[in-house]
């Protein structure tokens, strides 16, 4: 199963305490998991939920920084979004904030993720491409 989702990716944030420490959500991180979980309801409308050992191919597409992007030899990489993000945020912030929203929707949890192949690239097309499958037992 293959999906893109046309929003930018955004790593899931620390928690947030309030001054009696309980904690609490993000409202900008919890406004962007529910648009996240709206795109995804949408397109996976009408599968089931996937069970079992799963295999997921996530490619997180963010919007370079300016400094990138103004470097003539850059332009064309940036087309070919082949230029990758070797700094912050962490790529497993990117990926807890997506598998938070797949759950219940494409998944019960995101402990069945077994296999995950993640990259994260510069673009000018900022947005999230998913593959997800179900992984068969391995044959020795």
């Amino acid at each position: 199963m293959k999906f893109i989702l046309d929003m930018p990716p955004k790593p899931q944030s620390r928690p947030r305490f309030t001054r009696f420490g309980r904690p609490y959500d993000d409202p900008r991180m919890k406004a962007w998991r529910n648009n996240c979980q709206l795109l995804i309801a949408n397109q996976y409308m009408g599968q089931p939920i996937l069970e079992g050992a799963l295999r997921a191919k996530l490619r997180f597409y963010i919007k370079p920084p300016q400094y990138i992007s103004k470097i003539k030899k850059n332009q064309q990489a940036l087309l070919d979004e082949i230029i990758p993000v070797g700094k912050k945020p962490d790529i497993d912030n990117y990926e807890k904030a997506l598998y938070d929203s797949m759950s219940g929707i494409v998944f019960q949890d995101d402990g069945q993720i077994a296999l995950h192949d993640v990259g994260k690239f510069y673009s000018l097309n900022p947005r999230i491409e998913v593959e997800i499958e179900v992984m068969k037992p391995l044959s020795i």
